[in-house]
C-alpha cells in the first residue's frame, strides 16, 4: 500500500506505518479507513477479519430487543436504573465505535435509537453535564449531529452556557477550598466544546467560541471540580470505554475539542499544548496512554494524535 500521508515533517518519528502494521485489527480498520480510504482490498480484508471480533460478537449477541443492555446490579429506584442504563449505553457505544462500527448496522441504530430515547422532551439526558455533552459527541461520531432530536440536546446546553463560556453541573461536588462564584469545571467544558467542534455548523457559532476560549484561557490549570480534580489530569491521554475513561484525554482532548475549530489554530495555548504533545513522542514512534508513566506507548492515543494533526496541518 502507497502511503500517501506523511508526518515526517513535524515529528521526529512518523509512526503511521508502524500503526497499520503492528495496531489491533479493529483499530487497524479505523486508521486506514480514515488515512487511506481508497485502499479498498485492504479495508475489504480488515472488515472481515473485525467481523470476528471476540467482543464484537458478544456485546452484538448480547443487546436486548429495544436496543440496550442489561445491567450488572438490579437498582430499586427508577430514576438511578435509567441513569445507569443511560451510562451503559454511552460505555457500549463507545467500545463499539473503537471496534470500528458505524451506524450502518442494525445493531447500532437500535442502540443509537435507545440513547436519543433516554432524552427528556426539552433535550436534557440523565446524569450531570459531562454526560450531556459526550452523548451528543458520540452521537455526532455516528453521524447524527444534524439530526432534529439531537439538536435540542444542544439548545439545552447552549441554555446553561455561563458568562465565562463554560459549563458546570448543580450536581457537581467542589473542592473543599472553593466558594463563591466559581468558574465553570473545566474538564466538562473541554467535553462539551468537543461536542460542539464535531457539529458541522454550530463549531462556528458564537457558543462555540466563548468555549472555546473558555479552554484555551484555562489550559493547565487544575480542576476545581469532582472531575479530574488531580494534579496530573493533563498527562491522561488515553481514552476507553470505561465509566471514568470515556471522559479523560488530558491535553489530548483539549486538542481534540479546538483542532477543528481553524479560529483556535494560532491560540498560544493550543499552539503551547501541540509542541508539548510532539515533544512527548516515544522513541518507538508511539504516543504514551499518561505522559511520563508510559514507555511502550498507545497505538489509539497515537492515531488520535496524528488525527489532531493531520486537522491542523
Amino acid at each position: 500500500m502507497t502511503q500517501t500521508k506523511d508526518f515526517s515533517h513535524i515529528l521526529r518519528i512518523d509512526p503511521l506505518s508502524s500503526l497499520i502494521e503492528d495496531a489491533p485489527v479493529p483499530l487497524k480498520f479505523r486508521i486506514i479507513k480514515y488515512f487511506h480510504p481508497e485502499d479498498k482490498e485492504n479495508l475489504s480484508q480488515l472488515q472481515k477479519e473485525r467481523k470476528n471480533n471476540k467482543r464484537r460478537t458478544q456485546l452484538f449477541k448480547s443487546q436486548l430487543e429495544d436496543g440496550s443492555w442489561k445491567l450488572d446490579t438490579d437498582y430499586k429506584i427508577d430514576k438511578k436504573k435509567k441513569a445507569m442504563s443511560f451510562l451503559k449505553q454511552l460505555q457500549n457505544l463507545t467500545e463499539l465505535l473503537y471496534l470500528g462500527e458505524n451506524s450502518q448496522s442494525e445493531t447500532i441504530k437500535k442502540a443509537l435509537i435507545k440513547l436519543i430515547k433516554y432524552q427528556k422532551e426539552d433535550g436534557k439526558f440523565p446524569l450531570a453535564h459531562h454526560h450531556q455533552g459526550y452523548a451528543l459527541w458520540l452521537l455526532a461520531q455516528y453521524g447524527l449531529a444534524g439530526n432534529p432530536i439531537v439538536e435540542k440536546g444542544y439548545r439545552w446546553l447552549i441554555k446553561r452556557q455561563r458568562k465565562d463560556g463554560g459549563w458546570i453541573s448543580p450536581v457537581m461536588k467542589m473542592s473543599e477550598d472553593v466558594s463563591g462564584d466559581v468558574t465553570s469545571c473545566l474538564w466538562t467544558s473541554i467535553i462539551i466544546t468537543q461536542a460542539f467542534s464535531a457539529h458541522s455548523r454550530l463549531k462556528n457559532s458564537e457558543n462555540a467560541r466563548q468555549a472555546a476560549q473558555f479552554i484555551a484561557d484555562h489550559y493547565l490549570y487544575k480542576n476545581h471540580t469532582s472531575l479530574f480534580p488531580e494534579d496530573d489530569a493533563w498527562d491522561f491521554l488515553y481514552t476507553n470505554h470505561t465509566e471514568n475513561g470515556m471522559f479523560r484525554g488530558g491535553t489530548l482532548k483539549f486538542c481534540e475539542a479546538l483542532a477543528p475549530l481553524n479560529y483556535m489554530h494560532s491560540n498560544k495555548n493550543f499552539q503551547k499544548a501541540i509542541k508539548w504533545l510532539k515533544d512527548i513522542q516515544l522513541e518507538s514512534g508511539l504516543f504514551p496512554a499518561k505522559a511520563g508513566h508510559d514507555e511502550q506507548g498507545d497505538y489509539h492515543v497515537t492515531f488520535r494524535v496524528l488525527k489532531v494533526l493531520d486537522m491542523i496541518a
